[in-house]
């Protein structure tokens, strides 16, 4: 028959206290940080789960960032189209008043200036940027895409953002979108009105309405492109924010500890840990009296 001595039932008690330790270990990680899933080996299948669940969020999370970029990008573009919506309608109302028979060479003269300020402003708003980017350049967007004479040294690419898996969506306008139109530029038409107005020639003046008009449906189409693109990027946003969502709630299933129930266990455990803490102490204490005796 085995004989139960002294040593063998301090260890036993030493074990119980090492496990009871762990045990309450665990309940109080799990009791500060929520979750039931603290290593794969809780739940292996269940760790799987939240790494697959981590991973699509954290997709999910990109692509908002990336909607969020291009609603900037957008947002700056609209105010640029707008600023040069303005610029191209009065120096289209310059056109009006100084072809008529009310305006003299004095008055065409002063308003030729005018013109030539509109000219500058359009070919700084031509070369505006967010970020370090050029907003009307294509992809060759990390340098102006107008040169001073109006030449376009841009390209024709779209810059795209990816906003889903296996969807890109264009945010930019090219040069060529906004500012070109038939065969001429607003730059061109620009500065020929300003010389027609130095010429005092109402009649060259009376016919850069035609295209001055032109001009303006350019910028009012843009403006278009660039609403359907941000209206296309916030629903793709609300897509995401719901997917997001269901993910978050799946993952929180799997992964989230009930945390009455942790603290009602967590209280039970520290109740036995303290008895066993007790009772290995009795045990050490013992120990050393038989060996002292």
């Amino acid at each position: 028959m085995l004989r139960v001595t002294d040593e063998m039932i301090l260890s036993a008690a030493l074990y119980n206290l090492r496990r009871n330790s762990r045990k309450l270990f665990r309940l109080q990680v799990m009791a500060a940080s929520g979750k039931r899933i603290l290593a794969p080996s809780d739940d292996p299948l269940g760790a799987i789960k939240v790494i697959d669940y981590n991973s699509q969020l954290s997709r999910f999370e990109q692509y908002q960032r990336n909607i969020a970029f291009g609603l900037s990008w957008l947002q700056r573009t609209e105010g640029v189209l707008q600023d040069l919506e303005e610029l191209v309608s009065r120096a289209h109302e310059i056109a009006v008043s100084q072809s008529s028979g009310t305006a003299d060479a004095q008055s065409r003269a002063s308003c030729a200036g005018i013109v030539r300020e509109i000219k500058a402003q359009v070919w700084q708003l031509s070369n505006a940027s967010l970020g370090g980017r050029y907003l009307f350049a294509g992809l060759k967007n990390d340098q102006p895409p107008y040169a001073e004479d109006g030449s376009y040294q841009g390209d024709t690419g779209e810059f795209q953002i990816s906003v889903g898996q296996g969807v890109r969506v264009a945010v930019n306008l090219v040069g060529p979108e906004v500012f070109s139109f038939g065969s001429t530029d607003l730059f061109q038409e620009l500065e020929e009105l300003a010389q027609a107005l130095e010429n005092d020639q109402p009649d060259l003046i009376a016919q850069k309405l035609d295209t001055l008009d032109q001009a303006l449906r350019q910028l009012i189409n843009a403006r278009a492109k660039v609403g359907a693109r941000v209206e296309r990027l916030e629903s793709y946003k609300g897509i995401l924010e719901g997917s997001a969502l269901k993910v978050k709630e799946r993952l929180s299933e799997i992964e989230d500890a009930d945390i009455a129930e942790v603290i009602t266990e967590l209280a039970t455990r520290e109740a036995v840990y303290q008895a066993s803490l007790l009772a290995t102490r009795r045990l050490l204490e013992e120990n050393l009296v038989s060996l002292m005796g």
